[in-house]
């Protein structure tokens, strides 16, 4: 792990749109592969602060909590990792090893807020259960028991209309909601850009669509302002099973980014079955 980079894995065809189309791609925060995604901090609710809230008060939260992000915020999210070559990482999410690490300068992304009119931040994900129900405990300090009391009323009693203090609530609600995961995704060591966590920022021309086999994803994209005083990418490590040739490699990042990025091979010695049953 290196101080101020972080990596994002993906296929050859995913790095070649990042690099020459300079821009990244945030995709709808819902269709990442973690069941949870989102609303994890309601299992911290329900189980480590039982004694704080009604049971039926975080059951109502939720729903509203559900339709507040379909409809106002609707979070979108590129990951990254601190760790550039980890083989559950090659796996998943760069073609089982044949694509390619990307060396992000997290200082890029710290200095710049808005990119082609779209507000983002950038945050490290947040997995043990301690520290999370720290952060919530805080976050409904600051509220005060006066304003969850009314919070409360307000969901138990079902009123139609909404408050100030709900949009509020479900607003920092969703600032660590999009941080909260499972502790058993820990070794990931994700850092996440997030669009759409703290304003409202549903509009449909704001989207674009991609498809997969079962699936329509929409998206936001990030462009790459490559003149920053921050070099957008340190480093490129290629998978463990990546045929790119380092020198061609070389010379496309220097054409389309008119730098030179220093180029490395993982250091794992994984090889997926499909290579492995062409070798024998």
């Amino acid at each position: 792990m290196k101080e101020n980079i972080i990596y994002h894995y993906c296929g050859m065809d995913s790095f070649f749109g990042i690099i020459a189309n300079k821009n990244i791609r945030l995709s709808n925060a819902y269709k990442t592969n973690d069941s949870a995604e989102l609303e994890w901090i309601f299992s911290i609710m329900e189980n480590s602060m039982a004694g704080v809230f009604k049971t039926e008060f975080v059951s109502t939260l939720r729903k509203s909590y559900r339709g507040w992000l379909e409809n106002h915020f609707r979070p979108h999210i590129a990951c990254f990792s601190k760790e550039g070559d980890l083989l559950s990482q090659w796996r998943a999410y760069a073609n089982n090893g044949k694509g390619i690490s990307i060396g992000f300068n997290r200082k890029y992304f710290e200095s710049i807020k808005m990119l082609d009119n779209k507000e983002f931040e950038i945050f490290d994900v947040v997995y043990r259960c301690k520290e999370q129900e720290k952060l919530l405990k805080n976050l409904f300090s600051t509220i005060g028991t006066d304003n969850l009391k009314l919070l409360e009323d307000f969901y138990i009693n079902n009123r139609d209309n909404n408050c100030v203090e709900e949009i509020m609530f479900v607003d920092a609600l969703l600032k660590y909601g999009t941080i909260f995961k499972n502790e058993t995704f820990d070794e990931e060591k994700e850092v996440r850009l997030i669009h759409g966590f703290d304003e409202i920022a549903a509009e449909s021309d704001m989207f674009e669509y991609r498809v997969t086999q079962d699936d329509l994803i929409s998206f936001v994209e990030i462009p790459i302002d490559v003149k920053n005083c921050y070099p957008l990418i340190k480093e490129v490590i290629l998978g463990p099973n990546c045929k790119v040739n380092s020198k061609s490699l070389g010379h496309f990042l220097e054409q389309k980014l008119s730098t030179e990025i220093k180029i490395k091979k993982s250091r794992s010695s994984y090889r997926s079955w499909n290579l492995l049953c062409a070798a024998l």
